[in-house]
């Protein structure tokens, strides 16, 4: 539900419960208020295809009961109503086109295997070191403050939980989300008290102990472009980093002591759902993949017409996609990570996302090997949803036979 200013709301709707689609039918949005819109101003109502290209745009006096279109293609269409004063929506929908035919916008480089094969040969340690110190005790486990060992790269800090009783335990490796802060050490307490050991891992190579002002000036300074860093060159960019610490970290908890191998799991949300796209990929042998609106998804979308999955990391001047930015963003896509990986897996996506648009993430998700499965969030934006949380826990249970 949307409001505008004096109480004015403002509803859009799909006619599917689901917002599924096949292309060729009609999808049919619904419009509602209530309230006075005569005082709500000019409204604006916009039909887009996935992200980018508007199909409509109209200033209406009033709202239509129902705007109607007939996609013949494989994406997202979505429709929003908006202040035109002020820009924002005050209500949206989405609906999903054939989104099990939604494909990437390139396909996999030829080198894209052995690029990774090479970096991980150069940069990933034959034997992975740690510095681990007892941090806390809690009900449900030890806490361990953790420093990987990765120097050309940088090394990965985090957190080992160690729920109760003796192992070998199953094991989670957890991944953040974007921006430049501290990961809290109770940051997988929820899985350790549920049985299973868990690696909690800062994106960056930074500690996790420092006053808070020390993460809000690096975030203004030494990292304030960590987005789109070195962008131009596959072999620069920022991230390639970050996914071979990702990979690091999986390697790592394989020989851990008490750790199964043969349940090792791997989980994230957002950018943390980018890095566990390329922890799977990179890491070697998994159980199973949890990923929640991830980003890095169809990096270049917009060179046939669609929004890119944050951080958006190319330029686009004039409609142009920069060439060398494409060409280097392919070899951080997560929809290319995806081809390499074929564990279980467990997908999440908001149809609402602005931020990891669900047209990438279906690229994505269509590109896995393996057995899986998608949460459809109807409703939702870039968020990791309560009910997403609780069904991670059933089916990672269920991956290690607790019913």
């Amino acid at each position: 539900m949307g409001q505008g200013g004096g109480g004015v709301h403002i509803r859009v709707t799909v006619d599917r419960a689901d917002g599924v689609y096949r292309a060729g039918e009609e999808v049919r949005f619904g419009l509602e208020s209530r309230g006075d819109i005569s005082n709500q101003g000019s409204l604006t109502y916009r039909l887009s295809w996935n992200g980018e290209t508007k199909i409509e745009r109209s200033e209406v006096p009033g709202l239509p009961r129902e705007i109607t279109y007939r996609p013949g293609e494989p994406g997202f269409l979505k429709l929003s109503i908006h202040d035109s004063a002020k820009g924002e929506p005050l209500s949206q929908a989405a609906a999903a086109v054939s989104p099990e035919k939604i494909a990437p916008s390139m396909p996999v480089p030829e080198d894209f295997d052995d690029f990774w094969r090479d970096q991980l040969a150069k940069d990933l340690p034959d034997r992975m070191r740690a510095g681990i110190v007892k941090h806390s005790r809690h009900r449900e486990g030890t806490i361990f403050r953790t420093s990987i060992s990765m120097p050309r790269v940088g090394d990965v800090y985090g957190w080992i939980l160690k729920p109760l009783g003796e192992g070998p335990f199953p094991c989670v490796v957890r991944y953040h989300g974007a921006g430049v802060y501290p990961v809290p050490p109770e940051n997988g307490l929820d899985l350790a008290s549920r049985g299973f050991m868990v690696l909690s891992i800062n994106s960056h190579s930074i500690t996790n102990e420092r006053p808070l002002a020390y993460y809000e000036e690096l975030e203004r300074g030494a990292l304030a472009d960590y987005r789109t860093r070195g962008r131009e060159d596959r072999q620069k960019v920022y991230f390639r980093g970050m996914f071979l610490r990702a990979a690091g970290a999986v390697a790592f908890m394989r020989d851990y002591p008490d750790c199964d191998p043969e349940h090792l799991m791997i989980e994230g949300h957002s950018q943390g759902g980018g890095q566990a796209l390329a922890g799977a990929a990179l890491g070697g042998d998994i159980d199973g993949l949890v990923v929640s609106c991830p980003t890095h998804c169809d990096h270049t979308g917009p060179v046939i017409g669609r929004v890119a999955g944050w951080p958006k990391i190319v330029n686009v001047r004039d409609g142009v996609p920069d060439p060398r930015e494409v060409e280097a963003a392919r070899y951080i896509d997560g929809v290319n990570f995806a081809s390499m990986i074929d564990c279980p897996t467990l997908f999440s996506v908001g149809f609402l996302d602005d931020t990891c648009p669900p047209t990438g993430v279906y690229a994505a998700y269509n590109s896995l090997a393996g057995p899986k499965e998608i949460n459809n969030e109807v409703t939702a934006g870039h968020l990791h949803t309560e009910r997403f949380k609780q069904a991670t826990y059933r089916w990672q249970e269920g991956r290690i036979g607790v019913a």
